[in-house]
């Protein structure tokens, strides 16, 4: 019994939608984006910090994709 795309996007929605409300209730206002065209990262972070968690999720996703590739 897999997930469908459509219900992993709904949990990913999900997930986002509960840090967004985490982060909100502890006061912290940084926070950062990441977008994956083909292997190009894309990181918009509100600060240095963020956007150095940011580059470090990219890079990971960029070497779990090259593993897969293998």
């Amino acid at each position: 019994m897999g997930l469908e795309s459509g219900s992993l996007v709904a949990l990913g929605a999900l997930l986002i939608i509960a840090g967004i409300f985490v982060l909100a209730r502890r006061g912290r206002g940084e926070g950062g984006a990441l977008i994956m065209i083909g292997p190009i990262p894309i990181a918009i972070g509100s600060s240095p910090r963020a956007l150095k968690v940011v580059m470090t999720f990219s890079l990971i996703f960029i070497l779990v994709a090259l593993a897969l590739m293998i």
